[in-house]
């Protein structure tokens, strides 16, 4: 390669690399966060960026290589009007989507946040310099949410500049843990300053004594008052933080009465020069009363009395010291002279415990009713979602069944005009041609015969079709006896007997001693008529019927078997239902199809069974059972 090639690859080299700032590699460390800890302190996890000039924007930084930081330290740089930026990095391996940065230091400046998403970069700002007003989260340090999604990584940019000194302690919370930890700093909080206002009430009270000490009237007043302001405070606290009514309205009585009398007291001894006994013996009892109360309460597992029960034992011990040295039981000494203030403060100890458990308790209780709500309003969902599914598949089964009765409607109309019309335009054709005097003696024996089968089946067809229009109108006709098969079926055969004789059929009967079914005798004999009737019609001439009476089990099987046609496959499966086709018989027979139909109904009524098995050209066998008894 020349010597002027490689210098033009070297400067087209540098002129690439000179090109637009330089990439370093990120070596800030990922943050994890998980369900098991949801308070996270970065400390010195986090780049660091110094700019002096304050002159970087977002755009620059996210190019630039950041400062390691020592791990297990929050930044520190003291007073410097330089900014600094922050860069951390987060990965959310937790199933938590709500989660929120806090910069625990008040007196910064201006706290500017950037990330990217898919929209560009987005910018919050915050600091002192800002109203709280503006901020979302409205807390006395600065805190942003993120929209840290659940197996999401985010990396946040910090800009941070303040006058004052630049102390940049940065937690990540999840929202929940956030309220959690807000609690136990307020509930601190409530601590130091409850015990900062009783220092301040008791220095109070210390300026009145000392400063007024040598007026008698003023010693007299708070001698007077401050034992029953004691009692009928302490009480009023009492029913309220135990919620005595609720749990035992006599305790709260003889509290109320409590009260009532040292009011009294106090009235008679301001208007009476007596002694002061009266009111030692009533704060005494005051806190044994309410030594009783807590004990109760505890008892009765109200989880906030415990704390309240050991302060108030505390106190009891201390007023029992002082009231039984005041009244002479008891000698003077150190623990007697303190015993009130020691009494005092560890009673205002156990009863910020007390007070804090009870919080807890409510926030707990509150919690739980919400998600009892939300379980109540998604139980009423399911309910209603469920109703209308349930309205829904009603509403189709009805629209089934309408559309079913218009097609039975149809069908039975459809038969009704075709299997009435064709026998009386037969007869009144007859009838017209005898009126001519054309027929001759046999033509008319024949004609007879012909009109005779065709008045029979219009005969058979209207009973099928009376009855089986009771059962759709009327409803229940159900009737049931105990019936001896056999002469039901010899009472058909007898019926059919000019039918069977004009084919030359041979019928025959066979049955089982003692078959006798239990059901409706008017039903039954239908089923058997229509059945042996069928049977004969799809017979051709010189064939067998057999009707055979068997029992099985608990149950009487009546079979009709022909050597007829048999029935097409295709046809089976609807020949007990108005879809069903039926066939001319060998004799060209018009049959409806109705009287299966009805058999299939008043086999069923009866508690029994219908089925039928053919084959093509080598006959049928129709069969149904009946029960032998009631049961």
């Amino acid at each position: 390669m020349s010597g002027s090639l490689r210098f033009i690859l070297l400067a087209f080299s540098l002129t690439i690399l000179c090109e637009g700032p330089i990439y370093s590699q990120d070596k800030t460390p990922i943050i994890e966060l998980s369900e098991k800890n949801q308070s996270v302190d970065v400390l010195g996890r986090m780049g660091h960026l110094r700019d002096v000039k304050n002159k970087l924007t977002i755009r620059d930084v996210s190019h630039l290589k950041f400062d390691s930081l020592h791990a297990q330290r929050a930044p520190s740089f003291g007073f410097d009007k330089a900014t600094h930026w922050f860069r951390i990095k987060i990965r959310n391996r937790s199933g938590i989507p709500d989660w929120l940065v806090e910069i625990a230091y008040p007196p910064l400046d201006s706290i500017d946040l950037f990330y990217q998403d898919s929209t560009g970069w987005q910018h919050r700002v915050g600091g002192d310099h800002f109203p709280i007003s503006i901020r979302k989260i409205k807390h006395r340090h600065v805190a942003f949410f993120l929209p840290l999604t659940a197996q999401d990584t985010l990396t946040l940019y910090l800009k941070i500049r303040s006058t004052s000194s630049v102390q940049v302690p940065i937690t990540i919370w999840s929202k929940e843990e956030f309220g959690n930890g807000q609690y136990r700093i307020q509930f601190a909080n409530g601590i130091f300053y409850g015990m900062m206002l009783i220092m301040i009430f008791y220095n109070l009270f210390l300026y009145f004594f000392y400063l007024y000490g040598d007026y008698t009237a003023t010693e007299h007043f708070f001698t007077i008052i401050s034992g029953p302001l004691f009692v009928i405070c302490s009480a009023l606290l009492t029913r309220s933080f135990l919620n005595l009514k609720s749990f035992s309205p006599v305790l709260d009585a003889i509290l109320k009465a409590n009260i009532i009398v040292t009011i009294g007291s106090v009235i008679v001894i301001s208007l009476f020069p007596l002694s002061y006994k009266a009111l030692h013996v009533l704060t005494f009892l005051n806190c044994l009363l309410i030594l009783i109360c807590a004990s109760y309460c505890f008892y009765k597992n109200y989880r906030p009395a415990r704390y309240f029960l050991l302060a108030w034992v505390a106190l009891l011990l201390a007023a029992a010291l002082f009231s039984l040295r005041n009244l002479g039981f008891i000698p003077a000494n150190w623990l007697t002279d303190m015993a009130l203030y020691i009494g005092g403060i560890l009673q205002t100890l156990f009863i910020s415990f007390a007070l804090g458990d009870r919080i807890n308790l409510l926030v707990k209780e509150n919690q739980e009713a919400k998600e009892k709500e939300l379980q109540l309003e998604h139980l009423a969902k399911e309910k209603l979602e469920q109703e209308v599914k349930d309205r829904t598949e009603e509403i189709q089964k009805k629209n089934e069944q309408l559309e079913e009765l218009n097609e039975v409607k149809d069908k039975l109309f459809s038969v009704v005009a075709h299997d009435l019309k064709g026998p009386l335009n037969s007869l009144k054709g007859t009838l017209s041609v005898l009126r001519m005097g054309a027929l001759s003696k046999d033509e008319f024996i024949e004609l007879a015969k012909s009109l005779d089968t065709q008045l029979n089946q219009t005969t058979y067809f209207l009973e099928n079709l009376l009855q089986w229009g009771r059962t759709q109108i009327q409803g229940d006709l159900y009737s049931p006896q105990l019936i001896r098969l056999e002469d039901l079926a010899k009472n058909t055969i007898d019926l059919l007997h000019g039918d069977i004789e004009q084919k030359k059929i041979q019928v025959s009967l066979q049955s089982s001693e003692n078959a006798e079914a239990f059901g409706d005798k008017n039903m039954i004999l239908t089923v058997i008529r229509n059945l042996i009737s069928n049977a004969i019609k799809f017979t051709n001439s010189g064939g067998s019927v057999k009707c055979i009476i068997q029992a099985k089990d608990n149950f009487l099987i009546v079979s009709v078997l022909d050597s007829g046609t048999g029935i097409p496959p295709k046809y089976l499966e609807n020949i007990f239902s108005l879809k069903g086709i039926s066939t001319l018989g060998t004799r060209e027979e018009k049959g409806t199809g109705i009287g299966l139909v009805l058999c299939k109904e008043f086999v069923e009524q009866n508690g029994g069974k219908i089925w039928c098995e053919s084959k093509l050209g080598k006959g049928s066998t129709f069969s149904f059972s009946l029960p032998r008894n009631a049961s």
